[in-house]
């Protein structure tokens, strides 16, 4: 069946015509080429109406030759996700070897979170915001699939570090996973306001998320 696909969108790239296509050599970045293409179409036409087809003309390759690099959009959209987790993951890791207590590096990962969204803010939305999307607007549908390793660490970075706190008497003690998940949500909540509703804002985003930070942790005091 692959090979049957393969074949026919070759013949139609042939039948349009082979100027599309750039010229040999350029492998090394080709994937790059086909990731950033691939997330301006998800976010301006919607991952339903994105096709390979259409991936491949704003690379300038056939069809066929995307295949070589990605077997289906899925994969595509995966590989974006893993590059921006393992980013993220690469962001919050840092404020992890910095001097300081607990506190303080929980704090400081907090603050990189929403820093990291605000810098990253097309794979945010693809990676993150993809089901809001999904009902709203352009989108990915709701995915089943496990999420990235890079994902799994970074909350546990969170999670570890609140766990941490419960032990030392910092925070009152509590289940550290369900309580990692609604500060997370919490944070979530703020990055996605931020992005797409600032306009509605009339505080500082700097002095807004440093005052969420500290509702946080004030409510998890002991």
């Amino acid at each position: 069946m692959r090979l049957n696909i393969v074949y026919r969108t070759a013949m139609d790239d042939m039948t349009a015509g082979r100027s599309m296509r750039k010229p040999r050599g350029q492998g090394p970045s080709r994937r790059g080429e086909i990731l950033a293409a691939a997330r301006r179409l998800f976010l301006t036409e919607g991952y339903e109406r994105t096709t390979i087809r259409k991936i491949a003309a704003a690379v300038g390759v056939s069809s066929a030759a995307l295949y070589l690099y990605f077997p289906d959009k899925d994969a595509i959209l995966r590989a974006i996700a893993e590059a921006t987790f393992e980013t993220l993951l690469a962001r919050l890791e840092e404020t992890q070897r910095r001097d300081g207590g607990g506190l303080d590096r929980l704090r400081a990962a907090l603050e990189a979170y929403v820093a990291f969204g605000l810098a990253h803010p097309d794979e945010y939305r693809l990676t993150l915001l993809a089901k809001m999307m999904a009902s709203t607007g352009p989108g990915r549908p709701c995915a089943n699939e496990q999420p990235p390793a890079a994902a799994h660490h970074s909350f546990h970075i969170l999670a570890d570090g609140i766990a941490g706190l419960m032990r030392a008497g910092t925070f009152a003690e509590a289940d550290p996973l369900l309580t990692a998940e609604a500060v997370w949500a919490a944070m979530h909540g703020i990055t996605a306001l931020l992005l797409d509703q600032a306009e509605h804002l009339k505080a500082e985003p700097a002095a807004l998320v440093a005052r969420e930070i500290d509702i946080i942790l004030k409510g998890l005091a002991a």
